[in-house]
């Protein structure tokens, strides 16, 4: 009984502390939440659970129950200590949850909406810049994987109608990577081929938002069985790039010589001449990511023949997000999700993701 009077008086304690800060909350909040952090161990970062007080938000923040967090490659590469990263810093950076205190001066929001985080904290709008771009959650600013968050206004919007929690925690980073890839800088129109490498978070959810705009999707993977996964979620056509190394002439054949409209290339150095080659003429090859390497070359003069465009993607801001929610929102549309863990199997969560046997994305619920 003396450990929940304990906890009753934290409780009170916390919601005395967010009512005279000039928030207004929805009910009490413990005085102390989990968060996870990086602790450095040897030469490698790991991920700790450590208890930490709830804090009240500012005039301008929000404080956010954590509902879901969904992992990305980068929650693995930060455990290099080569990437910069500190110990001390709360990890991730995906999150879905509902507010429960908001400050005096916040206008954009309510207590009780479902929001989530999003990947940068101050690109609301507008052309990226290297101000905008400086703070990212879980790598240059602390991340999301706690059970409570003070967070900026500008760090946060709703989540899309329809969704769970963890089904919204996969678009922060994935979700809006992958819209902005195949849609967010130049519309895709009906019938359009997408083609997407390998069936990580982000290329799965290219491959479902561009089955969802109505473009026919072909999907690479070394592996027949994700293959055919990828199929049960919408693809068209799939491609060995173990068995059929030369997959370009392939996506050639698969559309009658066409081509690939739009590439979204998660492979970089490896993959780029067979991603070039595949373009259709007047197609957009999207670099989203590098796992084999950034310093790949790419020919002028197969763009110029082809009147194409390489485009770099980082993202997006918070109104790409909005626009791909409602998207999203007027759709029944649900993110693949490979597997959820409870944030104590959070080891067991970040194995996963390292295997690279997945498809879709990996969730840890709190």
């Amino acid at each position: 009984m003396s450990n929940r009077l304990s906890w009753l008086s934290g409780a009170l304690v916390a919601a005395t502390l967010i009512l005279t800060a000039g928030a207004s909350a929805a009910e009490p909040v413990p005085a102390a939440g989990r968060k996870v952090v990086l602790d450095l161990a040897g030469d490698r970062f790991q991920w700790k659970i450590v208890e930490a007080p709830v804090a009240a938000p500012g005039p301008h923040q929000v404080l956010m129950r954590v509902r879901a967090v969904a992992l990305n490659r980068g929650d693995v590469e930060v455990l290099d200590p080569k990437f910069g990263a500190k110990a001390g810093l709360v990890v991730a950076s995906d999150a879905a949850g509902e507010i429960v205190a908001v400050g005096s001066e916040v206008r954009d929001f309510r207590v009780g909406e479902r929001v989530n985080t999003l990947y940068f904290r101050n690109w609301t709008d507008g052309p990226p810049s290297g101000e905008k771009l400086a703070a990212t959650h879980g790598a240059t600013v602390d991340g999301v994987l706690a059970d409570y968050l003070v967070l900026d206004d500008t760090a946060i919007t709703a989540m899309p109608n329809g969704l769970s929690f963890e089904e919204a925690a996969t678009l922060p980073t994935a979700g809006l990577t992958a819209w902005m890839a195949v849609n967010g800088h130049r519309a895709l129109r009906a019938g359009d081929v997408v083609v997407v490498q390998g069936t990580g978070g982000v290329s799965t959810l290219a491959l479902q938002l561009a089955t969802a705009l109505g473009g026919r999707v072909i999907a690479t993977s070394s592996s027949d069985g994700k293959l055919a996964r990828a199929r049960a979620l919408g693809a068209e056509g799939g491609i060995n790039y173990r068995t059929t190394p030369a997959w370009s002439a392939r996506v050639l054949e698969l559309t009658g010589g066409h081509g690939a409209d739009v590439v979204v290339d998660v492979v970089g150095k490896a993959a780029l001449p067979e991603s070039l080659q595949s373009l259709a003429y007047g197609g957009t090859l999207s670099l989203v990511g590098g796992l084999t390497g950034f310093d790949g070359q790419v020919p002028a003069i197969q763009l110029l023949l082809k009147t194409a465009r390489v485009q770099g993607i980082c993202v997006g801001s918070r109104a790409d997000y909005r626009r791909m929610a409602e998207f999203i929102g007027q759709r029944e549309f649900h993110p693949a999700i490979d597997r959820v863990f409870p944030l104590e199997e959070y080891a067991a969560a970040l194995a996963h993701m390292e295997s690279g046997d997945f498809v879709g994305k990996i969730v840890l619920t709190l």
